[in-house]
């Protein structure tokens, strides 16, 4: 058991340095996806974003900035959480109040990632397209599976959270009374 232990340890610690490289990773490639847009569409960001580029100016790419920002802050509020909650597991304290309410703020993040995720989607279209033409605009409403699916996943990771929560919440009462 404890060269299991020893392997959770190694393990969150290697997590934990991809979590800061992640953490690192968001705001850089945030800024580049807008300062070469066509380039990191080809890469596959934001590729079923349509716009017209013979009308895609500062403007659109500021506001398309500022509307993916939201998603990006977010992302980088979970990392952030997460990280946490494997320094926690580095450090010994698996199950221990603070490594409980990490990994329930990380997975409260994840939920607010993926709902916000589907109106930042419609909203890029109208940032993309606010000056094309009268009737070339665009407003764009999907919901794919994927959607459903990182919804799902992320509500059911909040319920663990949650459990787990509890559980040490109760586990620590019961440590207090014995």
């Amino acid at each position: 058991m404890n060269e299991n232990y020893q392997k959770v340890q190694h393990l969150s610690k290697m997590m934990k340095n991809v979590c800061t490289m992640i953490m690192v990773a968001i705001p850089i490639a945030h800024l580049l996806i807008w300062t070469n847009f066509e380039k990191a569409q080809s890469w596959g960001f934001y590729h079923r974003t349509s716009y017209d580029a013979n009308y895609l100016l500062t403007s659109n790419l500021m506001a398309g900035f500022f509307v993916t920002g939201l998603l990006a802050f977010i992302a980088f509020i979970a990392i952030f959480e997460l990280r946490k909650f494997f320094i926690h597991n580095c450090e010994g304290d698996t199950f221990t109040i603070e490594s409980a309410t990490a990994l329930s703020r990380f997975s409260k993040s994840f939920v607010l990632y993926t709902i916000f995720s589907i109106p930042v989607e419609t909203l890029l279209s109208i940032a993309m397209s606010f000056n094309n033409p009268v009737g070339e605009r665009t407003l764009t409403l999907s919901f794919q599976t994927y959607n459903f699916t990182l919804i799902f996943l992320s509500f059911v990771l909040f319920t663990i959270s949650w459990v787990i929560k509890e559980s040490v919440n109760i586990a620590s009462e019961n440590a207090q009374i014995i």
